[in-house]
């Protein structure tokens, strides 16, 4: 039974979990893998979880992997929490796997930006309408780097009924919350920056956060969700210094560890983290020592080893 757009945005709060695609050796997605890792995060108490997002390289996906990922997806769910599917590409490839998500049993999509090209206003809107005719399914827009919504922006998205969310991946927190202030509770505000920016967001009035280190510390990400879903800023501050900070500065540390970062340290922890596909590159030998030490330090690897 699809889930409706109105039940979709009640149920958008908390942490939102973004499992990476695992790739195997030879370069093919491995699909028992990518259930277990849903099925480990429901069990851990991500309250949404979404695959095929950035972290998910939907980008480096062929098609039939794409829409077979969105299967995978939605049978490990099995309706324990939402399970939304990030939808990239062109507007006649994005309604083709919206429509694949409906038919799976996806509680919902994530509207992933398009990338290379920066389309109109006026063509993200007719990209949305399109998407909303195509499936009966509640969407979350995203906002980020390369694709930046005004407020106007977004209030006209937000014409498309099915439109329930907006996820802020650029940061602008006066900019979110002047879009915030326009648009009131006609959609849900997600804080796309993830634990670090958990404070500020939490005080600009996001209902939710993503995150991609409670693929391999729930404990520590539903702990950044707790206090600040309690009002306990100093906690949470505590916990982004001390635990959050070193995790995301090798995240940081070069072009696309923001996905590597997350996949090395699941397969240090024996989770199904696997390969990054290219052109990706995996961690460099000192930054997978770091890791180690990082992960170490955290209490979640017992020692410290070489490679």
């Amino acid at each position: 039974m699809t889930t409706r757009p109105n039940e979709l945005k009640a149920k958008l709060r908390g942490v939102i979990a973004f499992p990476p695609t695992p790739f195997t050796d030879d370069d093919r997605v491995d699909y028992d893998g990518l259930a277990r890792q849903v099925d480990f995060l429901c069990r851990s108490g991500a309250h949404v979880v979404v695959v095929c997002g950035g972290v998910g390289e939907y980008f480096s996906l062929e098609l039939d992997e794409y829409r077979d990922c969105i299967r995978v997806g939605a049978e490990a769910a099995a309706g324990r929490v939402p399970l939304l599917a990030g939808i990239g590409h062109s507007t006649r490839i994005a309604c083709g796997l919206a429509e694949h998500a409906e038919r799976c049993g996806a509680d919902g999509l994530m509207i992933n930006p398009v990338y290379f090209i920066e389309p109109s206003e006026d063509g993200m809107l007719r990209h949305y309408h399109e998407l909303g005719q195509a499936t009966g399914l509640g969407m979350m827009m995203f906002s980020t780097k390369i694709a930046v919504y005004s407020p106007v922006t977004v209030e006209r998205l937000a014409e498309v009924e099915n439109v329930v969310a907006l996820k802020d991946e650029w940061g602008d927190l006066k900019l979110f919350i002047e879009t915030k202030e326009r648009l009131g509770d006609r959609l849900v505000w997600i804080n796309g920056m993830a634990e670090v920016l958990a404070a500020a967001y939490f005080g600009a009035g996001a209902a939710a956060f993503t995150s991609g280190i409670v693929n391999f510390a729930p404990e520590l990400t539903l702990a950044v969700w707790t206090a600040g879903a309690a009002g306990n800023m100093d906690a949470l501050n505590r916990l982004v210094a001390e635990q959050i900070r070193p995790l995301a500065k090798l995240r940081e540390r070069r072009k696309g560890y923001q996905i590597t970062v997350v996949k090395e340290a699941m397969n240090l922890l024996g989770l199904p983290g696997g390969n990054v596909r290219s052109p990706l590159t995996p961690l460099a030998p000192e930054d997978r020592a770091d890791l180690r030490m990082v992960l170490a330090k955290l209490g979640l690897l017992q020692a410290v080893a070489a490679d």
